[in-house]
């Protein structure tokens, strides 16, 4: 099975879609600051569901990137202990940070040249592909416009009668140099191609706009099987509901079936907040 470590630097983002990670094949580390003491009470609530997928370590040390070098360490540990349990981790694990520090670049580019798939996303929906990459400011150069330069003429010299005006020969044309021949391009190496099959993004299908049956009996099934996790919120119900269904669904879609649970009695709401869940018994 493959496995993701993701690496949250809680300290620069707090990604409010964690919920979206559900499966084993994801290991959740959030690294906090000294200060970060608390978590806010929707983020705990997306987090319960992974259980002991899920791992805090909190920095004491103060500075500037100081919770960056606490990472870069931290990853060096697991590709260690990765490295004592056969070359073929290698093929199977990836890891990705959760930051907008680009101090980062550096770190991905050293861990995917060791052969492991490796990078750094501003958010859980960007690591896995649910939005397009986002371009930063001052990566584009525009090119600067000249303006135009007037030259002066000179004033016509008057010439002796009976002799034509002296024509000055025209200086030569300088020829531009030859074009120097494209470089060949450079081979790719094997672990090169590995790592570009690894990264490469494969094409999503479209979000479902309907839900069956099934997919209520799912949902049914996972909060029968759950009773200390269930969401206790609107919107975190819909998010993990999301989750739980791969995520390759559209809210309206989820929407009209939280209002299905809802008008069938099976959870009963006051505003936003869920006041009770009266989950059926399982059919015999």
């Amino acid at each position: 099975m493959e496995l993701t470590y993701i690496l949250v630097d809680f300290e620069n983002v707090q990604p409010p879609d964690m919920g979206l990670l559900s499966g084993d094949q994801y290991q959740l580390r959030i690294f906090r600051g000294p200060h970060q003491n608390k978590l806010d009470f929707d983020i705990a609530e997306s987090l319960q569901p992974h259980g002991d997928r899920v791992k805090y370590i909190q920095s004491d040390r103060h500075g500037k990137n100081a919770l960056d070098f606490h990472i870069a360490f931290y990853m060096g540990r697991l590709l260690q202990e990765l490295e004592a349990n056969g070359s073929a981790a290698s093929s199977n694990t990836r890891f990705v940070v959760i930051s907008k520090d680009g101090g980062f670049d550096a770190l991905m580019n050293h861990v995917q040249s060791l052969g492991y798939g490796a990078m750094k996303a501003t958010s859980i929906r960007q690591a896995l592909g649910l939005d397009e990459p986002v371009t930063e400011p001052g990566s584009v150069l525009q090119p600067m416009s000249a303006g135009n330069v007037g030259f002066a003429m000179p004033s016509p010299v008057a010439q002796p009668p009976g002799k034509p005006p002296a024509v000055k020969k025209a200086a030569p044309v300088a020829k531009a140099p030859p074009a120097k021949p494209a470089a060949a391009p450079k081979k790719t190496t094997p672990v090169q191609e590995k790592l570009a099959k690894a990264t490469e993004k494969k094409p999503q299908p479209p979000a479902r706009k309907t839900l069956g049956p099934e997919d209520k009996e799912k949902v049914i099934e996972h909060l029968r099987l759950h009773p200390k996790n269930r969401p206790v919120k609107r919107k975190t119900l819909e998010s993990h509901i999301t989750s739980l269904l791969g995520g390759n669904v559209t809210i309206k879609a989820v929407r009209a079936l939280v209002a299905g649970l809802e008008n069938e009695k099976v959870i009963k709401f006051s505003e936003n907040k869920i006041d009770e869940y009266k989950i059926p018994k399982r059919k015999k």
